[in-house]
């Protein structure tokens, strides 16, 4: 990236300089069409500051003119209106898996350009996936004209507990060995540019909530089930990130200390004591076996998507058998919603995963199971569930979010760390 293009790391005698760039940036990106006088109305600067602040900006290629506004009642000048110039800088949006990395560039607005996906074998170390991952990211930009040196950042998601401060993982259970890793010092040493490390429910949340259902909300919570399950928290439009990260961990619950041991459930429980292992795809998929009498039932940790979609479409057909394990995954689901409805009480539970958004059945009995659980109890609560709007493309566009929104906070050091957002836009 061409060093002169960054508002970062110029020092602190021009860090108001920054924070003005930033913020008028920010109100064109949010109140275009706009002219230089409404953004100095808006902003509470004078027109000279204003001028010269988006002569900068224009300069950069950030901005853009679209035209002519309209004239005051007092007549005179048109004004001229701004917006962001969508290519006048291209980010990049990373979803780390268990078997592969999804990589998608976009455009300083969001939109996205290519999106690539580099596979790689289950358990593969750091330092064999990461240069195959990078070098499709270089065939990216060498597609798109200029896109190199106008790179402004990378947005990573991935499973497992992150250190912000360090850029690397600090437990990472689905990618083995890369805990402690330098995660992002990669991908700075290759492109010279901020890099966000996230969580992947982290990113799955923002993505449901810049993007998707929950762009009405202030206070959210996000619950992704994959190989295990976990949610993401939005409070007053701020990502919770607890002390050390560890929010919205809920798969490490215990089930004994919320549904028992009494046989309560008789697919689903076997040896899990945890939620995460309970309601895992994979041990829906083997409960559903189970109880169809499948002659192979070994546990292994993936599924047939193919032969999981069958099965719960089969279930809202009216399949009983399949029904019944469904059921008990309700219980187990039902739990953790009630549980999260009355600690945090969201205005939106949303849900993610193959097994929510393909099973109707399901999603009518986990709302039953719900409201019979906060009958029981003296509190009006008025939280609501519903399937996340964007499937499996939350994680990329939230990832790609954190990227872009780097744009529009002058709080990076000279190290290129950066630890979250004080409020979502």
């Amino acid at each position: 990236m061409n060093p002169e293009r960054t508002f970062f790391n110029k020092g602190d005698s021009q860090f108001l300089r920054e924070v003005n760039e930033v913020r008028l940036l920010n109100l064109i990106r949010t109140e275009s069409p706009i002219s230089r006088s409404g953004i100095a109305k808006l902003a509470n600067m004078s027109k000279a500051t204003v001028s010269e602040i988006i002569h900068r900006l224009d300069e950069l290629g950030l901005i853009i003119e679209i035209g002519k506004g309209e004239s005051t009642a007092k007549g005179g000048k048109r004004p001229t209106l701004l917006k962001m110039n969508p290519e006048g800088g291209y980010v990049f949006g990373l979803e780390f898996k268990l078997g592969g990395t999804l990589i998608a560039l976009a455009n300083i607005e969001g939109q996205q350009i290519a999106e690539n996906w580099v596979e790689h074998a289950v358990g593969s170390a750091i330092d064999e996936v990461l240069p195959n991952v990078i070098s499709a990211m270089d065939d990216m930009l060498a597609e798109v004209d200029n896109s190199l040196e106008k790179l402004v950042s990378i947005g990573l998601g991935t499973p497992g507990l992150v250190n912000y401060d360090k850029g690397m993982l600090l437990v990472a259970d689905t990618l083995g060995g890369w805990a402690n890793q330098p995660l992002t010092k990669h991908f700075t040493d290759h492109f010279g540019v901020p890099v966000v490390l996230e969580n992947d429910v982290n990113t799955i949340t923002l993505g449901e909530f810049l993007f998707g259902i929950g762009q009405q909300e202030s206070d959210m919570i996000c619950i992704s089930i994959g190989d295990g399950i976990g949610a993401g928290i939005i409070q007053n439009r701020k990502l919770i990130r607890g002390i050390n990260g560890a929010a919205g961990e809920i798969g490490y619950i215990e089930t004994t200390c919320h549904i028992g041991e009494n046989g309560v459930l008789k697919y689903l429980v076997g040896n899990h004591r945890y939620f995460g292992e309970l309601l895992s795809e994979w041990n829906l998929f083997h409960g559903i076996k189970k109880a169809l009498g499948s002659e192979n039932l070994q546990m292994v940790k993936r599924i047939n998507r193919d032969e999981m979609l069958h099965y719960l479409k089969l279930g809202d057909q009216g399949n009983s058998t399949i029904q019944k394990v469904l059921d008990e995954y309700a219980v187990g689901l039902g739990v953790l919603c009630s549980l999260c409805m009355k600690t945090i009480n969201p205005s939106l539970i949303i849900l993610n995963g193959l097994i929510v958004e393909n099973s109707k059945y399901l999603i009518s009995q986990l709302n039953g199971y719900i409201n019979r659980s906060l009958a029981k109890v003296p509190l009006k609560i008025n939280s609501r569930v519903a399937v996340g709007s964007l499937g499996k493309e939350a994680g990329i566009k939230g990832a790609i979010a954190l990227a872009s929104q780097i744009l529009f906070r002058p709080h990076v050091n000279e190290n290129f760390k950066f630890n979250g957002f004080e409020e979502i836009d």
